[in-house]
């Protein structure tokens, strides 16, 4: 558990160490330069590392080519040097008349023969007759390809044979005999000298290309004649022929067959598991031989690692350097512009007073620095006139004018024309809020006076219809007691005079008082045209007043609601007059009915009174409009009892516009007092 908490903790360290770096490096300015520059510079000498490790190995290898190209030729030109020398010695002895003579005893060819051989270092010599016999042994080599080659009269060295002799590998010098020792004549027989055995092994043995290098040499087959292990030789090794069963020989086999083609060249190889690297040259003067200089390619891997670490320490350095060189060029450019930001940063914050960072280089640092001071010192000065134009504002006076005026240049003057705005749009809204204020004052004077005259209108209106009730109701009472009178008319007969009389009077009384009622309607009708007036008065009161309380905005709210209300109020007087109307003028019309009943009933008692005959038939039609008339006084007394709920109604609603009209002239007072506090712009 606590092996894991550790690797937990670690990698949490970790994270926070990643995280860090790419805050320093992707979020800093020094960061991005450090990266953008080392990438210019780290990156191009990592190629330069790079392309120089790539050309120093390719250079180790083509002076690794060239080298072993050069040892192969001269490899070859000392294998051809000696056997020159040898084809010189042989061709000598070729020319010797004392071999050429057959009366020289053998004893003194072979003496001389000797003492050449001892002399030049040779393993043997031999005399051949033109048969191919040894004058010497009696042996015959007649077979031998040198032996034909020198009877042809040319000089020629041998492939590597097995000697007859001795039983080892030997190279066999042949030259032709001369008759009489004389070049290009008749060739009488050959000569041969056989050098060390050893000597081409030697040579190549002698050749050190590497620690673990070697030499060797084939003929025009593809067989090894020479090698530092005779092994090789002994066995006639051919990797042209091996490689046809052996794949892991076709390499090796594609090199040889170059060599035994005669080319000069450089190749690569794998043989036994191990890379190697071969140069080639042929030997020339002979029958198709070349000579191969091989090496495992490990050996030379050394020089070019060292070459390649030499390198990538100067790249390493260089590096090093760099990045040195990168970080004092970041702080110089990166320190001061964190404290140009860092000083904009508190300036934002608000402060305007902390010190601008002095930067010493006569750089772009430096105007930046200059560029932050005079940022920071416009600024300053702006806000604190900015402070000042709206503190005069907050202090109600709209009159102010700036004291900073060169500080608002460029986009900056937007600051001032937008205070400026404000200023003016204030003013001028509070002018018209004033005006307004001033409007509703004198409308709501004029709406309490109009509601004030329309409850005194409707209090005598309704006195004006308890009257008319009153007096409806007394000749109702009258009416019915004339229907009583006239059913019992026949009866009391001896009474009609009387009766009629008192009837004739009472007639009048009636007419009176239907003229009364006509003319309480006509007043009533006055007033209601009085009313109508008041409300549609009422109505254009609350719409002006609407439209202020809209034009003063926040202010006006509460004013555009009672506006509302007093237009409802000024609708629902309206809709009530005009109901009134028709109710009154149903009431005239019946009272004129009533008017004209009370005539004709008077004509009537009049015509009973001059004919007392006809009586009892003037009683029943009394008695029958009676009936009549009683209805529709009942109906008078219906209509007469609603309108005087409408005008109750009215004088409510009028007493209640009075006292909202009051409240509103009060409010548009104080409104007015309030901006009276207010110094404007003189426009």
């Amino acid at each position: 558990m606590k092996k894991i908490k550790k690797e937990h903790t670690e990698q949490k360290r970790r994270n926070l160490s990643i995280q860090e770096f790419k805050r320093l490096y992707h979020e800093t300015l020094k960061g991005r330069i450090t990266i953008s520059v080392l990438t210019l510079v780290i990156l191009p000498l990592l190629v330069l590392g790079v392309v120089s490790s790539v050309l120093n190995s390719h250079s180790t290898n083509s002076t690794l080519e060239q080298n072993m190209k050069a040892t192969a030729q001269v490899t070859s030109e000392r294998v051809e040097w000696e056997l020159a020398s040898y084809l010189n010695i042989a061709e000598d002895l070729g020319v010797m008349t004392r071999l050429s003579r057959e009366d020289v005893p053998l004893e003194e060819k072979q003496e001389v023969l000797d003492e050449r051989v001892a002399a030049q270092g040779l393993t043997r010599g031999n005399i051949l007759t033109a048969e191919g016999i040894s004058i010497f042994s009696g042996e015959d080599f007649s077979d031998r390809d040198y032996f034909k080659t020198a009877m042809g009269g040319k000089s020629c060295v041998s492939e590597p044979l097995v000697s007859k002799t001795t039983g080892k590998v030997s190279v066999v010098i042949a030259a032709p005999i001369w008759e009489g020792g004389i070049l290009g004549t008749k060739v009488i027989g050959v000569v041969y000298i056989v050098p060390e055995e050893t000597f081409l092994n030697d040579i190549m043995l002698s050749i050190n290309v590497s620690d673990n290098g070697s030499a060797y040499m084939i003929n025009k087959e593809g067989t090894v004649i020479a090698h530092e292990d005779m092994d090789l030789v002994a066995k006639k090794e051919n990797s042209i022929k091996d490689a046809e069963s052996d794949s892991r020989l076709k390499a090796l086999a594609k090199l040889e067959n170059k060599m035994i083609a005669g080319e000069i060249g450089f190749g690569s190889y794998r043989y036994g598991g191990v890379k190697k690297i071969m140069a080639f040259a042929p030997v020339n003067n002979t029958d198709g031989w070349s000579v191969a200089i091989t090496a495992p390619k490990s050996d030379f891997i050394f020089e070019t690692i060292v070459g390649i670490i030499i390198t990538i320490v100067i790249v390493l350095i260089a590096i090093i350097l760099a990045i040195s060189s990168v970080r004092k060029l970041a702080d110089r450019i990166s320190i001061p512009i964190q404290l140009c930001a860092g000083r904009l940063v508190e300036l934002a914050k608000g402060d305007l007073h902390t010190e601008i960072p002095q930067i010493d280089s006569e750089d772009e640092t430096k105007s930046l620095a200059d560029a932050t001071r005079v940022i920071v010192k416009e600024m300053g000065e702006m806000i604190t006139d900015v402070k000042y134009l709206l503190g005069e504002m907050a202090d109600n006076n709209f009159n102010v004018k700036t004291r900073a005026r060169d500080s608002y240049i460029g986009d900056f003057e937007e600051i001032l024309l937008a205070v400026r705005r404000i200023n003016r749009s204030l003013s001028s809204t509070l002018g018209h809020i004033r005006e307004s204020a001033d409007q509703v004052g004198l409308g709501s004077n004029q709406m309490a006076e109009s509601g004030q005259a329309l409850a005194e209108g409707a209090t005598d209106q309704a006195a004006s219809i308890e009257e008319l009730l009153a007096t409806v109701n007394n000749l109702a009472e009258q009416v019915e007691y004339n229907t009583k009178t006239a059913v019992s008319t026949s009866q009391k007969a001896d009474d009609i005079g009387k009766q009629a009389v008192a009837s004739n009077q009472h007639i009048m009384e009636m007419t009176e008082a239907m003229g009364k009622i006509s003319a309480a309607s006509m007043q009533i009708a006055n007033i209601i045209q009085t009313i109508e007036e008041i409300a549609d008065q009422t109505n254009l009161l609350s719409l002006n007043a609407s439209i202020e309380a809209a034009r003063a905005g926040e202010a006006g709210r509460g004013f555009a609601v009672v506006a509302g209300e007093i237009g409802h109020l000024a609708n629902q007087s309206a809709d009530a007059v005009e109901d009134t109307r028709k109710l009154i003028e149903a009431a005239v019309h019946e009272v004129e009915g009533g008017s004209r009943i009370a005539a004709e009933t008077a004509e009537a008692l009049q015509s009973v009174i001059e004919g007392i005959g006809e009586i009892v038939k003037a009683v029943e039609e009394v008695a029958t409009n009676s009936n009549e008339q009683n209805g529709a006084m009942r109906q008078i007394n219906l209509a007469i009892e609603q309108i005087s709920e409408v005008v109750q109604s009215n004088s409510a609603a009028a007493e209640e516009s009075s006292a909202t009209s009051q409240e509103l002239s009060a409010q548009a007072v104080e409104l007015n007092d309030m901006i009276e506090m207010f110094t404007l712009v003189d426009v």
